[in-house]
């Protein structure tokens, strides 16, 4: 089952321009499901180390922001297919923007609403990470 919902890109889209830009039954369209893979693919790139992507997709929740950014990555996709010069320049911005928020999450700048990673210990993940080669000491007075 596909993460993205046909009436999601209700929102984002005007079907007629859809239509043209998968030239078939749009949300059945291979290129459609091939773009929303590649924006899956993208969001685990840069944040798939800090927060568990699979629990998240498998789970009922769904977190409209997050169906956003994956459509705005997919439909850029699909017009980069056209050639780079007809991308329109509110996709192209809003391209950018979902890069710019997934670089800031994935460096720990903005938190997300999403499971996080969690090892064996039940810690989750962070880039600090402190230890000592010395055995403990004692400090008592």
């Amino acid at each position: 089952m596909r993460y993205i919902l046909e009436t999601d890109y209700e929102m984002q889209i005007k079907q007629e321009i859809i239509r043209l830009l998968t030239a078939q039954d749009f949300y059945n369209s291979p290129k459609l499901v091939r773009a929303e893979q590649t924006a899956r693919d993208q969001v685990r790139q840069f944040i798939g180390r800090r927060y568990d992507l699979q629990a998240y997709y498998k789970s009922d929740t769904r977190d409209e922001f997050i169906v956003t950014l994956l459509i705005d990555i997919a439909l850029y996709h699909l017009y980069s297919q056209t050639g780079m010069k007809d991308i329109p320049k509110h996709r192209d911005d809003r391209y950018q923007d979902a890069l710019d928020w997934l670089k800031s999450v994935g460096k720990g700048e903005l938190p997300a609403d999403l499971p996080e990673i969690e090892d064996d210990s039940g810690e989750t993940y962070s880039e600090v990470r402190i230890w000592s080669a010395r055995p403990p000491q004692d400090q008592k007075y």
